[in-house]
């Protein structure tokens, strides 16, 4: 649950900002911030609104203090922190319409089941008209169904079809990664998926087995138990296996030629896409950073890199361009 500030409509940076995240109710009792205040923004980085500050002098006594809600503005269901130290609130009614919403994007998204053409106006329509429940359900839609929506005619239908039927091949890394479990990323679906290649593996492990593994620390362990623990997941996995999804790792002899070596991406690449060449990495068992430090084994520069280029040059990292990059992957080294 994520408070947002509404504003007065005003001019910030060339934009016009009405709206500021607050990001969790600590933040809020941290700058004392209630409804009715003035208050002093910024756009962090040039984009991002962010209330900096109240203005108390401006207060009235009219103002009113902002409550925790006690249910899911959505869905009205409970709410509560996942942990006693969290400061964030979860809803944890597990068929909140909201959270299928994010849940279906995240799962839909290019690091999971690469499902093109499922983007938030589709999904808005397929839950809000009850055409899924669940994440299973995109598999189980009907054309006559997707006809119905506004814009969607014989081509938009094929292609999004072809999409959903082309992602049951995708690998249990990236299933695993789509399932949205907490503290679940690409990195350790991926060494899951290789630790454990059948997802029927997942509904019987004990958290040794998971604490065992190097990366995988005692939040993450507890999360994947506490997820493939719960009746509706395993009801869940067996809808998707229904729909034709194998769920199963393949047994090829996975290449290590990279493995230890950190690598970033800044610029456009020419004979891959960005989320291709980090592929081309986890594949020979490196690591992709979204961060430039000193950590970093490569940096990758295509056309027009951002500020990591530069951040690079000024810890002096190994910066190299896609045509070495190339021959990196081919050797191994340059």
């Amino acid at each position: 649950i994520t408070p947002v500030a509404v504003l007065k409509p005003v001019e910030c940076g060339g934009v016009t900002i009405s709206r500021s995240t607050l990001h969790n109710f600590e933040e809020i009792e941290r700058l004392d911030i209630k409804i009715g205040d003035t208050v002093l923004v910024e756009r962090a980085g040039e984009v991002i609104p962010k209330i900096v500050k109240v203005i108390t002098s401006k207060r009235t006594g009219k103002e009113k203090p902002v409550k925790v809600p006690k249910s899911c503005p959505i869905c009205g269901g409970k709410i509560s922190k996942v942990k006693e130290e969290e400061v964030a609130y979860y809803c944890i009614n597990p068929t909140c319409p909201a959270q299928l919403k994010r849940a279906l994007l995240h799962f839909a998204s290019r690091g999971a089941m690469d499902i093109e053409g499922v983007g938030e106006s589709l999904v808005e329509e397929l839950v809000n008209r009850g055409l899924v429940k669940d994440l299973a359900d995109i598999y189980f839609l009907k054309r006559e169904d997707l006809f119905k929506l506004p814009l969607f005619k014989e081509k938009k239908v094929g292609n999004l079809f072809s999409a959903i039927e082309k992602s049951k091949k995708k690998e249990l890394a990236k299933f695993l990664y789509g399932l949205g479990i907490r503290y679940v990323g690409e990195k350790i679906a991926r060494i899951l998926a290789e630790r454990f290649p059948d997802i029927d593996k997942f509904f019987s492990l004990k958290k040794e087995d998971l604490e065992n593994i190097e990366e995988v620390g005692p939040n993450i362990a507890s999360s994947v138990i506490e997820y493939f623990s719960q009746s509706s997941v395993k009801q869940l996995i067996k809808k998707f296996k229904k729909a034709g999804l194998v769920l199963k790792e393949k047994k090829t002899k996975r290449e290590s030629s990279l493995r230890g070596k950190k690598f970033v991406f800044t610029g456009e690449l020419t004979s891959f896409t960005r989320s291709q060449a980090q592929e081309e990495v986890l594949k020979r068992g490196g690591e992709v950073s979204s961060s430039v430090s000193k950590n970093v084994d490569y940096v990758v520069v295509g056309k027009n890199p951002g500020s990591k280029f530069n951040k690079a040059k000024a810890l002096k990292l190994r910066i190299i361009n896609e045509e070495e990059f190339n021959k990196v992957l081919e050797k191994g080294e340059i």
